[in-house]
C-alpha cells in the first residue's frame, strides 16, 4: 500500500471558455475534482491499479465533498477531520490562458495537527504500507518545519518517503537532520534552492553544485525535472539523464504529481532506479497528454515507456 499525504486539499474547479469577459458575465460549465498535490498523485495511483491510501486534512461541507469524490474515484480514504472548512481552487482556461485563483485554506489548530501526526504514526507503521508520498503545501497554523516531522516517521518506521513541496517546507525539511528518500524539484527550484541559473544543458555543473552543498548529501534520489527536456536525476553516486518523446502536450497541470506516482509505484515495487525513472516520466508525460488533471492516457503507456530514453553520465 502506497500512503499519500494532502495537507492542503481542495476541490479544484476548471471553467473553460474560449473568451474572459472582464467586468461582465461569464456562463460556465465546472468540472470539480478532489485536488491539491497528494490526491492527484492518488488518483494516478488508482489508474496503475496500485493499493494506495490518501491521508491528511478535511474539514467542512467542502471536505465532505471532497471525501464524496474520492470514494468516486476509488481512493481508500483516512483523514483527520478539522474545524474549518477546506478549501476551493478555480482555474480559468480562456484565450489561449489558465488564470488560477488559490484560496489559502483553514487554520490548523496545534490539537489538530496533533491529532493528524498521532494517526500518521499509526498509519506509515501498518505492516502493509510500502512507501509513502508527502505533496504540496502546508495550510495555515501547520509550521514550514512538519513536513520533517512526517519524514522522521517514515523513516523510523523503515519506509521510504517521497517529498514534493517547495519554498520553506522544503528548506526545512533538507536542513532537518533526516532526510527523505527522494525530492522531485523542477530546474526553477533547484535553482531557486542553490542561487543559480543552471540550463537543462548544464548537467555537469548541476551535479557540482549539488555534491558540494551538505543539504542534499543524504537524499538518495535528486530528480530534477526539465519539462519537455526530461530530467535528470542523481541517484546516490550515480547520475542519469532522461529523455523523454517530443509528443505534444495537451494540460500540463498535475504532471509533477503523475510523476510521483510513478516514482512512488515503482519504488514501492522494488524496481532498479533506471525503470523507477521511466515509470514516473512515462507518467507525468501520460498526464499531459491528458486534458484532465492527474489523469492518464494509459491506451499509450508502451508507446511513451518505450520512448524513455535513460543514460548513464
Amino acid at each position: 500500500m502506497i500512503l499519500t499525504v494532502t495537507m492542503n486539499p481542495s476541490i479544484d474547479t476548471s471553467y473553460q471558455l474560449n473568451h474572459l469577459a472582464v467586468d461582465d458575465v461569464n456562463r460556465v460549465v465546472a468540472h470539480k475534482t478532489a485536488g491539491g498535490k497528494g490526491l492527484n498523485v492518488s488518483r494516478v495511483l488508482r489508474q496503475l491499479d496500485a493499493e494506495v491510501l490518501a491521508t491528511g486534512l478535511l474539514g467542512g461541507h467542502m471536505g465532505e465533498f471532497l471525501a464524496d469524490r474520492m470514494d468516486d474515484d476509488g481512493i481508500q480514504h483516512s483523514f483527520t477531520t478539522i474545524a474549518g472548512e477546506s478549501r476551493v481552487c478555480i482555474a480559468v482556461l480562456h484565450d489561449g490562458n489558465q488564470t488560477e485563483f488559490l484560496e489559502a485554506g483553514p487554520c490548523i489548530s496545534e490539537g489538530e495537527l496533533d491529532i493528524f501526526t498521532a494517526h500518521f504514526r499509526e498509519l506509515v507503521a501498518r505492516d502493509d504500507c510500502d512507501c509513502v508520498t508527502l505533496s504540496g503545501s502546508l495550510p495555515k497554523g501547520v509550521p514550514a518545519d512538519y513536513y520533517a516531522l512526517l519524514v522522521h516517521l517514515a523513516q523510523a518506521a523503515e519506509k521510504p518517503v517521497l517529498l514534493d513541496t517547495s519554498g520553506a517546507a522544503l528548506t526545512e525539511a533538507l536542513a532537518a537532520p533526516v532526510k527523505p528518500t527522494l525530492i522531485k524539484p523542477n530546474l526553477s527550484e533547484i535553482n531557486a534552492l542553490l542561487t543559480t541559473s543552471f540550463t537543462p544543458d548544464e548537467v555537469a555543473e548541476l551535479q557540482a553544485a549539488l555534491a558540494s552543498d551538505a543539504r542534499f548529501a543524504d537524499i538518495a534520489w535528486v530528480v530534477v525535472t526539465m519539462g519537455g527536456a526530461g530530467a535528470v536525476a542523481f541517484i546516490k553516486d550515480q547520475a542519469y539523464r532522461v529523455q523523454v518523446p517530443a509528443i505534444p502536450a495537451v494540460n500540463a497541470t498535475g504532471s509533477g504529481d503523475s510523476t510521483v506516482a510513478g516514482f512512488a509505484y515503482a519504488i514501492a515495487q522494488g524496481m532498479a532506479c533506471e525503470d523507477v525513472l521511466r515509470w514516473g516520466m512515462t507518467c507525468g508525460k501520460l498526464n499531459a497528454m491528458d486534458p484532465q488533471t492527474g489523469h492518464l492516457v494509459l491506451e499509450r503507456f508502451d508507446e511513451v515507456f518505450s520512448g524513455i530514453e535513460v543514460v548513464t553520465l
